[in-house]
């Protein structure tokens, strides 16, 4: 009996791996983000910046301590990235582990000399990189972004991830980016806008976007925060945010819509053999805030200017940011992407001459508000 127990046990260590392949957490150079800059030496053309987590710094850990950092910036310089990883074990013992990696951020200078395709193809085959790494741009130097004191988390790399969070509650933020869409747009060779990041009184800000041209994949020019939230109307990615009626709007005082609910749909027509396309949105909102004290929202047809001036405003936004990507000749608003599903055929015809048929492209906008209700205001 004891010998049939024996095996018994013995049988049941194979199936009990454990921890077989585990390392201890100071010995790994866990990653949180990556800046890559272009750098003018001759022979050293690229820059890279990864950003180590510290074990040592980090309260409330069994090895760590009170008072430090708890990441360190190293930046050193090749003529390609896995030279430049492979120089890491020249100053670190720590070999760099990229699967806890949250952002990535590129620089314009970078994006004005290599193709964005090139730039991530390395990161592409390399099994630890995931695909939900938050991709950013920015005119500065990427080693600065990362070297700005984060405010509410513990490495500046997860804040900056985290700025894109609040996307619903601005039109002016975009979603994130992750690292696995950046790599479909260009697969299928569409124009699209990465965030763009920078330093405003010494903290981390959402700027805008950077365009991303499909005929180069490097960077084309630039959105503001405003023209980001004409193009979130336009692709149908508007899930909060307001529309402030200003006095040059409206022969009263300013006021601020918020928006509950919206939602925009995209019909391409065809007409003896000529495009058009038709943009409804629709949107649902609540009077916010309202400087106008006359205003009495409890007489019928209150909502009616609001509601006309608020639709005006949203129009404006979209016909700007239409006219710079006809003038740009690049098509990130999705207008073909739509063109291709409802209309194939001639998608199938004349995809090849898009970028002319792009650029001269009749687009009719019409907006439909619906205002739902107000806030607590001085009603005497």
């Amino acid at each position: 009996m004891k010998k049939g127990l024996l095996v018994f046990i013995s049988l049941q260590l194979l199936f009990l791996t454990s921890c077989w392949d585990s390392n201890e957490i100071e010995d790994l150079g866990m990653i949180m983000g990556i800046g890559l800059d272009y750098n003018e030496s001759d022979e050293d053309i690229f820059s890279m910046t990864n950003q180590y987590v510290v074990p040592n710094n980090i309260e409330g850990t069994q090895i760590g301590r009170s008072g430090g950092i708890p990441y360190q910036n190293l930046t050193l310089t090749g003529s390609n990235f896995f030279q430049i990883i492979r120089e890491n074990s020249l100053e670190t013992d720590r070999p760099p582990n990229y699967t806890h990696l949250k952002s990535i951020v590129l620089s314009e200078k970078l994006l004005k000399e290599e193709p964005l395709k090139q730039l991530i193809s390395f990161f592409l085959r390399d099994h630890e990189f995931r695909r939900t790494v938050a991709v950013f741009i920015t005119k500065e130097s990427s080693s600065d972004i990362l070297a700005v004191e984060p405010t509410k988390e513990m490495f500046p790399a997860v804040q900056l991830k985290e700025l894109t969070q609040n996307h619903d509650r601005s039109l002016y933020i975009q979603d994130t980016l992750k690292f696995g869409e950046v790599s479909k747009k260009i697969t299928e060779g569409s124009s699209f806008i990465i965030p763009e990041v920078g330093i405003n009184k010494g903290r981390l800000r959402l700027l805008g976007g950077g365009i991303i041209s499909n005929k180069t994949e490097q960077i084309a020019g630039w959105l503001t925060p405003q023209e980001i939230g004409g193009l979130k109307w336009i692709t149908n990615e508007v899930s909060g945010g307001l529309v402030a009626i200003k006095e040059k709007n409206s022969p009263e005082d300013q006021a601020v819509l918020e928006i509950m609910k919206a939602n925009t749909t995209i019909e391409p027509v065809i007409k003896g053999g000529q495009l058009s396309v038709q943009l409804k949105v629709k949107s649902s909102l609540r009077l916010a805030e309202d400087w106008e004290i006359k205003r009495d929202v409890f007489q019928e047809g209150w909502e009616d200017q609001l509601k006309e001036q608020g639709e005006k405003v949203v129009k404006e936004e979209i016909e700007h940011v239409i006219s710079i990507a006809q003038e740009q000749k690049l098509d990130y608003l999705e207008l073909g992407m739509w063109t291709s599903i409802k209309e194939p055929a001639y998608w199938q015809n004349n995809h090849q001459d898009w970028e002319r048929i792009f650029a001269q492209l009749p687009v009719t906008i019409d907006v439909d508000f619906t205002l739902t209700g107000y806030g607590t205001q001085d009603i005497n």
